[in-house]
């Protein structure tokens, strides 16, 4: 950091709320799992994974986009790349994380690997992995980190192109977005049933950069409103009609609108619908804790802004840990006391991994930090010593006895 420039204080609210998803994005993935009755995936058209997508944007931006401003292009590529390796890397353990619990699951009689999708790997390892490492081979549990990938590589080319003028970037992103609502197109994720990636990054990439270019500034978020608050309510209200089915199954009518929503609902290419939700959702949030940031600094609210700020380790962490409690699941029963466990355990191993990870981050070997200051050694008492000749000795040494 340039000398006398102050760094910005975090956002918690960027923490806070990518904590939350990222709970719940392991809640989501534990098959059987009774907490994920309640995430608010269930009660919306929008889920944890456009939190985790539109935060990633706007940090990116953060962490990386005033990189390209201050050190140049170079180096802002440089930090992309690092970043996309790590992601990379990531991603080819976490598969092989899942294979081995899948391998561990049929050892009991669990056939885990069906659930993951990844039935192909087994049927043919030489030809998925391949694909796995060039992205060709995208399963369906395993498809986030790939389109993170991708979209933070097309950071360097946003960034070049803003120099031109930032609407550039906004309405050639616009354009991807409507153009694959337009086709249905798709990329081929490799599996035997024929699908696409289940989170499209041609579409999903619209999401990612609405954050980016709100963090850059190139769009204003806006401001309160009553009116628009009304409509955003409004709009999380319908969609709360349209797919809880303890609501929608006490009217045929209600019924219907279910039946429409979820007819035109289109999660991997990102609908107008599942958007439009997460930007209510959004404005709700924020007007909700806006005068209240304090609350995140204390309390139940804490645990995940410290989850939030180590996302990528985290959410390893809890896929990893998702899995394993699937199997456990499949295998010991999912009554209550296995609930219990599997979250308590899951979530709380989370939190552990984002101290652990904060920790390890600040070099505790190199700065001194985490270990108790040792005591200054006891200066000898060194009768003095016969002087035979004169003897200059340099500033700050010590003269051998």
């Amino acid at each position: 950091m340039k000398a006398g420039v102050a760094k910005k204080p975090r956002d918690l609210r960027l923490d806070f709320f990518r904590g939350l998803s990222l709970v719940a994005i392991f809640t989501a993935h534990v098959p059987g799992d009774w907490l994920a009755e309640v995430i608010w995936a269930r009660f919306g058209l929008s889920d944890a994974a456009h939190v985790f997508v539109f935060i990633s944007g706007y940090a990116a931006a953060i962490a990386f986009g005033s990189t390209f401003v201050r050190d140049g292009f170079t180096i802002g590529t440089a930090r992309i790349a690092w970043r996309c390796a790590q992601l990379y890397s990531t991603h080819a353990a976490l598969f092989v994380v899942g294979v081995a619990v899948c391998a561990l699951g049929a050892l009991y009689g669990v056939d885990y690997a069906d659930f993951l999708g990844v039935k192909d790997f087994f049927a043919d390892p030489g030809r998925t992995i391949l694909g796995l490492l060039t992205l060709r081979y995208v399963p369906t549990y395993f498809d986030i980190l790939p389109l993170y990938m991708l979209v933070l590589a097309c950071v360097p080319l946003v960034m070049l192109l803003a120099r031109v003028h930032p609407g550039i970037v906004i309405a050639l992103s616009v354009a991807l977005w409507s153009y694959v609502q337009a086709t249905g197109f798709n990329l081929d994720a490799g599996t035997s049933s024929g699908r696409g990636w289940g989170f499209n990054p041609l579409a999903w990439q619209m999401l990612f950069f609405a954050g980016f270019a709100l963090s850059r500034g190139w769009i204003e978020a806006p401001r309160a409103n009553r009116v628009l608050l009304v409509l955003a309510i409004g709009y999380l209200v319908f969609a709360l009609v349209a797919i809880h089915p303890a609501i929608y199954a006490l009217s045929p009518i209600l019924g219907d609108l279910h039946a429409w929503a979820y007819s035109h609902a289109h999660k991997p290419n990102l609908d107008l619908r599942q958007f439009a939700h997460f930007l209510a959702l959004a404005y709700v949030a924020l007007w909700a804790i806006r005068g209240r940031m304090a609350l995140l600094e204390s309390g139940i609210a804490w645990p995940f802004v410290q989850i939030g700020r180590q996302a990528l380790p985290v959410f390893f962490a809890g896929m990893a840990l998702a899995h394993a409690g699937g199997i456990l699941f499949a295998s010991l029963g999912d009554g209550f006391a296995m609930q219990v466990l599997v979250n308590v355990a899951g979530i709380g191993a989370l939190y552990a991994v984002a101290r652990i990870s904060a920790w390890v981050k600040v070099a505790p070997w190199k700065s001194g930090h985490g270990r108790p200051a040792r005591a200054p050694a006891a200066v000898p008492v060194i009768a003095p010593p016969v002087v035979v000749a004169p003897v200059v000795v340099a500033h700050g040494a010590t003269p051998a006895a």
